[in-house]
């Protein structure tokens, strides 16, 4: 395979690899071009970095000290459940005679995304819905307008691929990566992220991102500050000793003794505005969803044989300018609620109103609800 080697530098470059702008102007009816500023100081004393661009492949490499590159302002993004992807510096150089490709370099930092969905609890466990949680990985792609790339590793032939298993994603460091690729002169190239099964497009000459899902990780912040006070707690009376002497009999020891009460109330600890929900996937268009974990909202009853538990979907809801909205599914893990809102919501109102059953197996089972919400309202920036 041909492998084009190029030299960046700021002071220029040998008669076949001339430097050619950065910035090819701006697309008709797209969002205004990207700004392009001077070289900084630094840049202007940078080495000379080699680097192998090889038709018809699209390579992330470790960025050094490079030169011969034009700041982007305002920086543009990609953002996905497993990575952010920004773009700050773009360079392009002439491969010489012969041929009508450029070699075009991206300046890009690779780091974690804005939170997106509330802290797992280690000590909290819940099945939720009967399905897996959705692959949360992201693959890169460079569309070049004449065909689609996989963005590599140097050597490498598989697609690169961030791994994201469930959400929150782990941890990442932040990283500085050149992208090089061959490309025709008049290209318009975009930085294609692929999660979930759902494309995001950035084009890499007006900054614009487009896609089929929702856009609220570019629009808000993710992590809403929670300054709620809590709820204090109460209790709900399922039955008395006497009615379940009345029913198991006085001889029935530990499964009457106190009679069967419930507790609830609660606190509020996180709350999250996001485009991508660890069940559901992705939120659509003009739509977010809101996360909200909520601590010690049920205590079951003193007597360990027997179990609450709560219908959701008609003991949460929240209440907001478009509508109401109830929970998507069970919460999972077991304090922390999904909500599909529009995606300008911003301020909610979430009900908490217990209702539910306690049963004992295997057959006696009570169905309680308490006699009133209790609410708390949750300003959204």
């Amino acid at each position: 395979m041909l492998l084009i080697v190029i030299a960046l530098a700021v002071a220029g470059c040998a008669a076949e690899a001339r430097p050619v702008s950065g910035d090819v102007g701006p697309v008709v009816g797209a969002a205004p071009a990207l700004k392009a500023g001077a070289a900084t100081a630094s840049e202007s004393r940078s080495a000379p970095v080699a680097a192998q661009v090889t038709p018809g492949a699209a390579v992330l490499r470790p960025a050094g000290d490079v030169g011969g590159l034009e700041p982007v302002s305002p920086p543009p993004r990609l953002v996905t459940p497993a990575v952010t992807v920004t773009v700050h510096a773009v360079g392009g150089w002439g491969l010489g005679a012969g041929t009508d490709l450029v070699a075009r370099v991206w300046r890009v930092r690779v780091a974690a995304p804005p939170p997106l969905a509330p802290s797992a609890d280690p000590f909290l466990v819940g099945t939720g819905p009967d399905r897996a949680p959705r692959d949360a990985s992201t693959t890169l792609w460079l569309d070049t307008g004449s065909e689609r790339l996989p963005v590599t590793l140097p050597g490498a032939a598989d697609p690169l691929v961030f791994p994201c298993d469930d959400l929150p994603c782990g941890e990442r460091r932040p990283e500085e990566h050149l992208l090089v690729a061959a490309v025709d002169d008049d290209a318009r190239p975009a930085l294609v992220a692929t999660a979930d099964g759902a494309d995001q497009r950035l084009d890499l000459r007006t900054g614009e991102v487009t896609s089929s899902v929702s856009r609220v990780a570019y629009d808000r912040p993710a992590a809403v500050p929670v300054s709620v006070p809590a709820w204090p707690p109460r209790t709900i009376a399922v039955r008395t000793e006497a009615q379940l002497e009345a029913e198991f009999g006085t001889g029935a020891g530990d499964l009457t003794r106190g009679g069967l009460d419930v507790g609830y109330g609660g606190r509020i600890t996180e709350v999250h505005l996001a485009p991508f929900d660890r069940f559901e996937g992705w939120a659509p268009p003009g739509h977010a969803w809101l996360l909200v974990r909520v601590d010690d909202h049920l205590r079951q009853p003193a007597n360990t044989s027997w179990r609450a538990d709560v219908d959701a979907a008609a003991s949460w809801t929240v209440t907001h300018d478009a509508g109401i909205a109830t929970p998507a599914y069970p919460p999972t893990p077991p304090d922390v609620l999904a909500f599909l809102l529009p995606d300008d919501v911003r301020s909610v109102t979430l009900a908490y109103r217990p209702t539910g059953t306690v049963g004992l197996p295997p057959g006696a089972q009570y169905e309680f609800q308490a006699p009133s919400p209790l609410t708390v309202e949750i300003p959204l920036p």
